[in-house]
């Protein structure tokens, strides 16, 4: 009697171990949040039009490490891959797209940069004049000039990024309050505050406030509808929410933003990866700076760092995080390849610059 119980049990268990995935699978359903495990396995909406080898062996890749977020490759005119994957909002379902809106951290710094190079180029500021000439009460104010800033070797203090609204004025009160005692190191030191101060340094030369001039002098002149600078990244229904870690078997944290005011010259970018290939191929065609500017603005100093661009010789790249959100922009001015990759898990496996480097070394590969 008992044997037959134990033989009774043997097929029943199996039955339970192989049925489990199905049952997991109907019982997350009933659920608004959902786990990674369920979400990473979901069907990928694809917009890519080209669905040759080449596109196919990306998109393997980016399915196989899990991927969440957007990727965008292309080479020369060749469309390889504009591809979402996983969930833009893990708790509502929604799918990341080639559309969706994310921040773009650090990388808003070359849009800073290119904007002085114009103002150069008019013969509106010159790299060496110290931070004095626009903010008088800056201590050691007269030692310290914009290339200083621009490359990261001014040793000033970092700004705290904080939630709530302030102005570009009261914030530069802050950053000139917290270095009273400010003395020159001219030693690299990557800090997001130099960036601001050079956002309001654009204010105060041009008059104009840094989110209108960016728009009429890089956005509009470039046609990029897809990008846009600011507190305004809410009002775009299609953006993504950041997590912690979505390569866990548990639900991931969703992170709080800093308030982009607090963002200004540093983070304040937002856009599709459309978007940034844009401002990329524009800066390559000299849409938006003279071809001798561009060899200035892509002359490495220290760390490979330009002007907020790090230029490897073979490729340039610029690198942005905020909370739950990492982005890489990879590109090319000789072979025309860009890769931009979006992601909103901070804590991403293999992390951004390995995924976006793994595609740019694939992509040149191809005939």
């Amino acid at each position: 009697m008992m044997k037959k119980f134990y033989l009774f049990l043997i097929p029943s268990f199996l039955t339970i171990l192989i049925m489990s995935p199905f049952y997991r699978f109907f019982w997350n359903k009933n659920f608004s949040k959902v786990t990674v495990s369920d979400y990473s396995t979901l069907k990928n909406v694809d917009f890519s039009n080209d669905q040759n080898k080449n596109t196919k062996e990306i998109d393997r890749y980016l399915q196989q490490i899990h991927f969440n977020g957007v990727v965008l490759v292309k080479k020369n005119e060749e469309n390889i891959l504009n591809k979402g994957y996983g969930y833009r909002d893990i708790q509502n379902q929604l799918q990341n797209t080639p559309n969706t809106y994310y921040p773009v951290g650090s990388i808003s710094k070359f849009f800073v940069s290119t904007l002085l190079m114009q103002l150069k180029e008019e013969g509106k500021i010159s790299f060496n004049d110290p931070i004095s000439k626009y903010i008088p009460e800056f201590p050691n104010g007269s030692k310290l000039t914009l290339f200083h800033l621009i490359s990261h070797t001014s040793g000033i203090k970092r700004e705290k990024e904080l939630f709530n609204p302030i102005s570009s004025t009261d914030l530069i009160k802050k950053i000139v309050k917290s270095n009273a005692h400010y003395i020159p190191l001219n030693k690299w030191d990557y800090n997001d505050t130099n960036y601001i101060l050079l956002a309001y340094v654009i204010e105060k030369v041009t008059g104009t406030p840094y989110g209108e001039y960016i728009k009429t002098h890089i956005f509009d002149k470039a046609n990029m509808s897809e990008i846009g600078q600011g507190n305004d990244f809410y009002k775009k229904g299609n953006h993504a929410l950041g997590y912690l870690l979505i390569q866990t078997k548990n639900n991931p944290k969703q992170l709080r933003i800093p308030n982009f005011n607090y963002l200004l010259g540093c983070g304040d970018i937002y856009s599709t990866v459309s978007g940034i290939q844009k401002m990329d191929e524009a800066l390559i065609s000299n849409k938006l700076i003279m071809g001798k500017s561009f060899t200035q603005f892509t002359k490495p100093y220290q760390n490979h760092y330009a002007f907020g661009i790090y230029n490897k010789g073979k490729y340039l790249y610029n690198h942005g995080v905020v909370p739950g959100i990492n982005c890489m922009n990879v590109f090319d001015p000789v072979s025309k390849t860009y890769v931009i990759v979006f992601s909103n898990s901070q804590k991403v496996k293999p992390n951004t610059f390995k995924i976006a480097m793994n595609l740019f070394k694939l992509v040149n590969k191809m005939s």
